[in-house]
This record gives structure tokens, C-alpha cells and sequence, in this order.
């Protein structure tokens, strides 16, 4: 960590558990905002910088609050409008994880994510456009659906898993069971604690390919203090986090905010993490940033591949790679068990070029296995 990110370390520290920061030696402050920017955790520790260098992070904190509280009075009305309708459906992330926050307004706020209950997606689907909401597209994946409403993105789940992690039965379950919270006099429907906390968890996973910062590590740690019953937590929540394959990396998450950011629980279920992952854990947040802004995703197609190959295997990455690539694949049924052959030779070509480029295969190649083996040691690959 350079300077800059030990410092917004000390900040996260303060701002959530009281404790005093460390903020020895030459510290560069605007540097620190950059960083604090970088993490989206201006809003959460604006009020621990000290007061010769804190104007302009109250500035920014208090836009942020501002757009707390105008997309929560847009969510309260989509809310107010998808119960009207009968539809069964919850909050997730973004306010569905504040709750967890000293202040909600803390957590820095983007869209509004609604997972629609089982067989209401149309409905609701419909509704949103009838009044007003503009859909404005879906990513191709028959998963979440965007709209806008006066200057607010509202994303429409069909379903919240990946397809390369699926959770969804025990999230629709959830739905069936929602909970009513209440923040600054709004009320919506969210899951379940355990379901909610998983989907926390998940968010951290899916993230971690290519975007994990510290404010997704934060919701979940939140998450985790919340719940001060440290015995219920671990007989009770946990258990629905392994039976996931998420156990290690909670474990992980916890052992490292107890590391970096002081988190007040002794959670000995987490002591079996290794050391080493964790340390690695954090530092891949912190150098990536928020959605990866400090370090954009580079698509590198050989370290794509390598990846793919050591969790599938050759030839069924070649196949499965095959099938997306292939728009004659996909048209016609019988071409399918062939969409192998049309991989390698697109690979081959592509690799060939790379050559030309004099791109540094051997090095993506290397890259890859770091990464896979770090996913693997996450309990997520």
C-alpha cells in the first residue's frame, strides 16, 4: 500500500469503530481525497480529516448525501408503484446494504437494484414502462434490465446470479420472505438478513474479477458488525454461506477487515483464513478502486483463456467458447458439437496476430495462473 491508501485505511477505521487514526508522517491530502474518491468512501469518513484540510471533502460528502436522499425518494416511488401492482420483489445492494452503516447516508449510492420475485417479471417489466420509465436496454444475459426515470438508472433483476454462480433458489426464497426496513422515514422490502447477507457476500465475488474496491469489502463488513450476536452469526448465517461455496471467502473478508480496518469481533470462524490471501485480498481492492476506476479491465484474450482452461478444461473451453463466438452456432443445432474446431482456429489466428504485435503472451499467460491460483485459494475457482 502507498501512503495515500494507508491513510483512507485509518480513515475507514475511524469513521466506523471510533478509533483514533494513525496519521503519522508526511501525508499529501489531496492526494488522500483522490484515493478516498477512487474508493467511493468520501461520504463515510469525511468527518475524520482533520479540519486544516477538510473543506472540500465536505463539499463532496454532502453532493453525495444529496444523492442519498434524491435516489431514495425515487426508489420510494417505484416502491410505492410495484406494490400497488402486487408484485413480489426486494431492494437489493446499494440501500439494502446501508442499512448496515452508522449513518446510511455514508454509503456512496448509484442506482436503485430491484430482484422481482419469480413469474413477475413481465408485470413489472410493464408497470415500469406504463409509468414512465424508460428501458433503455438489458446486457444480453436474460438477468437485469435497465431503466431511467428522471436522471435515476433503476436496474430490473429477473434474476441476480451470474451464470457461472448461481444462488438464485435460495434468493427467491428470500423474496417469498421479505423484510420491511425503514431509512430516514422510507420503507421498502428487503431479504432476509442470511439471504441479504449473501447476496453482500456475492457482490464482493462477482466483482472480484475485474472491479473489487474497498466500499463492496465495507458493505459486508458492515454487514458483519451489524449483527453483534457473534454466536448466532456463526450458527446460523455462516452455515448458509458455505453450503454456497462462500465460506472461505467470508472468512477471508473478515479476518482482513479485522487486519486493516480494526473490525471489532473476535469471529474465531474466520481464524483458518490464511494469512497471505488476505493481505493479497485487500491489496487487489485497494489498487483496483471502485468498479476497477483506478485500474480499468484490460481485455487480454490469452489470459482469458488460460484462466478458462484451468477451470474447465481444453477442450470444453474450446467448445464453450466456441458456441458464444460462433453466430452459426448458435443459428443452427447441428453445427454445436463442432463450435470446438471454429474456436482453435479463431484462437490460433488471434495468436498468430498477437505475435505480429509483439503483445506479451507469455506474460498474460503467467498472469493468469496468478489469478486463478488466487481465486482458487478465495474457494471461489
Amino acid at each position: 500500500m502507498n501512503k495515500s491508501e494507508e491513510v483512507v485505511r485509518e480513515l475507514v477505521k475511524s469513521a466506523f469503530f471510533g478509533e483514533a487514526a494513525d496519521f503519522s508522517g508526511d501525508i499529501d491530502w489531496q492526494e488522500v481525497f483522490k484515493e478516498a474518491k477512487m474508493q467511493a468512501v468520501v461520504a463515510l469518513v469525511f468527518n475524520c480529516v482533520p479540519s486544516d484540510f477538510c473543506a472540500e471533502w465536505k463539499g463532496y460528502a454532502n453532493k453525495s448525501k444529496a444523492r442519498f436522499l434524491r435516489v431514495l425518494y425515487e426508489q420510494t416511488k417505484v416502491v410505492s408503484l410495484l406494490q400497488a401492482a402486487d408484485i413480489g420483489f426486494v431492494i437489493i445492494k446499494g440501500y439494502a446494504a446501508a442499512i448496515y452503516y452508522p449513518t446510511p447516508y455514508s454509503r456512496t449510492m448509484g442506482d436503485v437494484d430491484i430482484l422481482v420475485a419469480d413469474g413477475c417479471f413481465d408485470k413489472a417489466f410493464t408497470v415500469l414502462q406504463e409509468n414512465g420509465y424508460k428501458f433503455e436496454h438489458d446486457f444480453g444475459d436474460d438477468r437485469d434490465y435497465r431503466f431511467k426515470k428522471d436522471g435515476v438508472l433503476f436496474e430490473l433483476h429477473k434474476k441476480y446470479s451470474d451464470k457461472e454462480y448461481d444462488i438464485e433458489d435460495i434468493l427467491q426464497a428470500g423474496v417469498s420472505r421479505a423484510e420491511t426496513v425503514t431509512v430516514y422515514g422510507d420503507s421498502f422490502p428487503v431479504l432476509p438478513q442470511a439471504e441479504n447477507g449473501l447476496l453482500i457476500l456475492d457482490h464482493v465475488r462477482h466483482h472480484i474479477y475485474g472491479g473489487l474496491g474497498i466500499r463492496q469489502i465495507i458493505d459486508f463488513m458492515a454487514f458483519v458488525y451489524a449483527e453483534k450476536d457473534e454466536e448466532k452469526f456463526e450458527n446460523e448465517i455462516l452455515p448458509v454461506f458455505e453450503k454456497t461455496g462462500l465460506g472461505v471467502l467470508a472468512k477471508v473478508i473478515v479476518k482482513g477487515c479485522k487486519r486493516y480496518f480494526g473490525l471489532p469481533t473476535k469471529a474465531k470462524w474466520c481464524e483458518s483464513a490464511d494469512d497471505k490471501t488476505c493481505d493479497e485480498f485487500m491489496d487487489r481492492a485497494f489498487a483496483s478502486g471502485d468498479f476497477g476506476r483506478k485500474s480499468p479491465y484490460e481485455y487480454r484474450p490469452m489470459e482469458t483463456f488460460t484462466m478458462s482452461v484451468k477451470k474447465y478444461g481444453f477442450f470444453r473451453t474450446l467448445q464453450r467458447s466456441g458456441v458464444e463466438n460462433s453466430k452459426a452456432c448458435k443459428k443452427y443445432k447441428v453445427l454445436r458439437p463442432f463450435a470446438w474446431l471454429y474456436q482453435l482456429v479463431r484462437l490460433t489466428g488471434r495468436g498468430i496476430a498477437a505475435l505480429f504485435r509483439r503483445e506479451k503472451l507469455f506474460s498474460d499467460v503467467n498472469s493468469a495462473k496468478e489469478k486463478t491460483d488466487f481465486y482458487k485459494r478465495l474457494g471461489i475457482l
